[in-house]
């Protein structure tokens, strides 16, 4: 037997006592009746429950027990047998409610055609048989009573498709409701609003083709339901039908230029794809006609963010919190548009004022990394250890570490990093992201035994991590003679991520530590090209200094040095080979 919910229990208990009570009033009434033999006019007006018999009543009382303990076979079949036993219809109704809440559906059909024959007139005995036949998996013959009940719906075709979007919402999977869907526009066709809402179950399905047949027919109907071109231009976008979704919203618009919710829709597809010019240009239509619509500015705002016009961003978001409307993230974005400038403190300002939502835990992170930047190294540690130990969310706590971590490499403080990471490791030992910070800190302080075990322990658990086989590769290629041993490791790494710098940058160090000079120069040309990074740009000059291409070397270090100025192995690499 199903588990049911505390609401369904509670609702059964009522219920059951409810009936109870009606029933006990009942036989109380019949029995005054008796004995007064008519002298009290008030009894006239209540209908007397005869043959209320002591099994049937020991049947009720039985079935709404042994139904509210959660016992529904009990349940069922005891109240089956006081529907058969008794001409009350009411009986025969509770007891079809109870088959169906105990999903005996068959018992249900039984009791169903019971109530039916004791009161034929009940249209709660068609939605009934809806249910019964939709649980059971047959829905045609549920669309024939949900037919029934829509010729007693009164209004027009929206009345009647959301009476069955209601009733198929609840009680049917999207694949039935499709089939009752199709019966009933079938049988009764025309109905604009029906043929959308199978549209949208055939669209669920990914049934695409049959979506947009079905949206034809409405538009066929009306022409100028802008929802309904949206409808069809995301299922088109759906099959990579891009250009021509986009393109009929675009024509749609023309000739509704004046339907913002279309212009609206329009904006946003274009941003889905990337397409951030086109798209401000409909914001900034919307925006003329509403200038204080706050999400209209956010979008803005965000749009003009990632075009990199940070002037027009800070004004739509600036605007934003002299209105009061989204101030947290848009005094987030305006601290993170004055970080992108190195306006620390003033980013700090913005991110103080984030008070409450999504961008409060990464506002604080900011801030402490911005302190750290301006000098206040341990105020910036401090907030970050205060901030980890608030956190209930072990994923978040992680990234409050993480950051302390960086922090302190930042500052070559790698004892200490390893000491927070250790601390850290004491609550989970497992986790994979500061199993990879500590090994990556130990090899700092040269303990390349905590390194290794460190990482071992990461691809025992997670054997294609190709960072861990790349970091493992790496050090043992520059700290170890182990250098067989370290190519196994970087080429399964390599593998796995065949253009990453890093790796093929391990590839290039591990390939001129075994004595190949042309891979070496190989590898390490390819990763330089990927990505112009100082350690990269170290080893690679190596290379080329080695082979007498000095300056080919001097050209790249420049380069490594325009990126990063005070790399501790690039500056080594230089000092060590040029005194």
């Amino acid at each position: 037997m199903k588990s049911k919910n505390l609401n369904s229990e509670v609702l059964f208990l009522k219920q059951g006592f409810f009936y109870l009570l009606v029933l006990s009033m009942l036989t109380l009434n019949a029995c005054a009746k008796t004995h007064v033999q008519g002298s009290n006019e008030d009894f006239d007006s209540i209908p007397v429950q005869t043959g209320l018999s002591e099994d049937l009543l020991y049947d009720l009382l039985v079935g709404e027990f042994a139904g509210n303990a959660g016992d529904m076979e009990l349940s069922v079949e005891s109240y089956n047998r006081a529907a058969m036993e008794t001409p009350d219809a009411r009986v025969a109704a509770r007891a079809s409610y109870i088959a169906v809440y105990g999903e005996r559906y068959e018992d249900a059909l039984v009791l169903l055609e019971r109530w039916e024959k004791l009161d034929p007139d009940d249209s709660e005995i068609a939605r009934m048989y809806a249910i019964t036949y939709l649980k059971l998996g047959q829905p045609l013959e549920a669309a024939t009573y949900i037919q029934g009940i829509l010729d007693t719906v009164e209004g027009n075709g929206h009345e009647k498709a959301l009476a069955v979007k209601r009733l198929l919402a609840k009680e049917s999977s999207t694949e039935d409701g499709l089939v009752v869907l199709d019966a009933l526009n079938k049988a009764e066709p025309g109905n604009q609003h029906m043929l959308l809402l199978q549209a949208r179950y055939a669209a669920q399905l990914e049934k695409y083709d049959d979506a947009l047949e079905l949206l034809d027919q409405v538009l066929a109907i009306d022409s100028t339901q802008a929802d309904v071109h949206i409808i069809k231009a995301r299922i088109l976008a759906a099959q990579g039908k891009q250009e021509q979704a986009m393109a009929l919203i675009a024509l749609v618009l023309m000739e509704q230029p004046d339907n913002d919710h279309l212009r609206l829709q329009y904006a946003r597809m274009l941003v889905e794809q990337r397409q951030f010019n086109q798209a401000k240009a409909q914001f900034n239509l919307l925006l003329k006609d509403d200038p204080e619509n706050a999400d209209i500015l956010l979008s803005l705002g965000l749009l003009n963010i990632e075009t990199g016009e940070l002037d027009e961003a800070s004004i739509h978001l600036t605007h934003l919190v002299d209105m009061g409307q989204k101030q947290d993230i848009a005094n987030y974005y305006l601290g993170r548009i004055a970080q992108n400038r190195e306006e620390h403190k003033i980013a700090i300002s913005y991110y103080l004022k984030v008070k409450s939502g999504d961008y409060v835990f990464d506002s604080k992170m900011r801030i402490a990394g911005l302190f750290a930047r301006l000098g206040r190294v341990d105020e910036g540690l401090q907030q970050l250890e205060v901030l980890a130990e608030k956190q209930t969310s072990w994923p978040l706590r992680v990234r409050a570490y993480l950051a302390q971590g960086e922090i302190l490499a930042s500052k070559q403080r790698y004892a200490e990093g390893m000491e927070m990471y250790s601390r850290a490791l004491q609550q989970k030992p497992d986790d994979a992201d500061l199993l990879y910070a500590r090994a990556l800190m130990a090899e700092k302080v040269d303990r390349i035994d905590i390194t290794e075990a460190d990482l071992l322990k990461l691809l025992s658990a997670e054997p294609e991590n190709a960072n861990a086989l790349n970091a493992l590769g790496y050090t043992l290629a520059d700290r170890t003679e182990r250098l067989e041993e370290a190519l196994d490791y970087i080429k399964r790494a390599a593998e796995l991520v065949p253009d990453d710098p890093a790796i093929l940058d391990s590839l290039g160090w591990v390939s001129y530590r075994l004595g190949n000079m042309q891979d070496a120069l190989k590898w390490l040309g390819m990763a330089f090209e990927r990505l112009e990074d100082a350690e990269i740009a170290a080893h690679y000059g190596e290379v080329l200094w080695k082979n007498n291409q000095r300056d080919e070397a001097e050209k790249v270090w420049k380069i490594g040095l325009e990126n990063n100025a005070e790399h501790p192995v690039l500056l080594e690499t230089m000092h060590r080979l040029k005194d």
